[in-house]
This record gives structure tokens, sequence and C-alpha cells, in this order.
């Protein structure tokens, strides 16, 4: 089954100078067969809302879904970190 991993980088500043991290983590998946890493958005904080997760996440299945990936009425399993818990939940796609 594919894998699709989303990475969320992190924007850091010394006040002269902008970088994020993120771009290496994502890069180094792509290694593991069936596995498509996928950048998000570096506004969206690691540290998130609800909103935010739910935003992300819908982010990732449209791009599932233009990738080919996945396709209407297919089960994912989603992965997810909240505060200092891991979530696994399984959600099926609507048309």
């Amino acid at each position: 089954m594919p894998v699709l991993s989303v990475v969320i980088p992190r924007l850091k500043t010394n006040q002269l100078k902008w970088s994020f991290s993120g771009a290496f983590e994502a890069r180094q998946s792509l290694i593991v067969r069936g596995l498509f890493p996928m950048l998000a958005d570096p506004r969206h904080p690691a540290e998130s809302t609800s909103a935010t997760n739910e935003s992300i996440l819908k982010i990732a299945l449209d791009h599932g879904k233009a990738a080919g990936v996945i396709k209407s009425h297919d089960r994912v399993v989603v992965c997810q970190k909240v505060g200092d818990a891991s979530v696994v939940k399984i959600i099926e796609l609507e048309d």
C-alpha cells in the first residue's frame, strides 16, 4: 500500500536570515519504496490546533487524489501527533 508522508517544515530566523528545516527529511524518505513525501505549508506550525491538523489533512488527501495514490471511497489510515499523544484514525474518503 502506498504511504503519503506529510512533513511540516519549521521556519527559523536569526533576525538576519530565514531558513526552514524539513526538506531534508522529506527528501530522505524518497529512498523507501511506496513512501510519497509531501512538504506542507510552513505557515502551519508543527505544534498545531485541531483546525490546523484538519486543514493539513485535507491538503494531503487532495494531493494524494491528484497524484493518483488514493481515490474516492478508499479507506485511509491517518497517523498524526496531537500534543504529546499519537493518534491513529481510519477514514473513508467521500466523492
